[in-house]
């Protein structure tokens, strides 16, 4: 189930899934999600920003939601440092 909060002018919706591969001693996640403006219709093209760790493993949804907040938030922020959703190369 998707979960969303707030940041600095954004939201950040983020939706844990549930990992696939050998059985582990917990349950395994990863993670996708979004930013966009408040009122923005996510869907349409250029009005959201996609993000997702398919690579990483977190032990249970929570770990995965607290993972996927807090690399929005530094997207986030870095847009407001450089006014660009890209990557730093510095």
């Amino acid at each position: 189930m998707w979960d969303h909060t707030e940041h600095e002018g954004f939201e950040i919706w983020v939706l844990p899934i549930p990992a696939f591969g050998p059985r582990a001693p917990e349950p395994l996640f990863h993670y996708s999600g979004y930013i966009c403006r408040h009122g923005a219709d996510a869907h349409v093209e250029g009005r959201s920003v996609r993000f997702h760790d398919m690579m990483r493993n977190y032990t249970g949804p929570n770990a995965a939601l607290d993972a996927a907040y807090a690399d929005a938030r530094k997207r986030i922020d870095r847009f407001h440092a450089t006014g660009s959703w890209g990557e730093s190369t510095a």
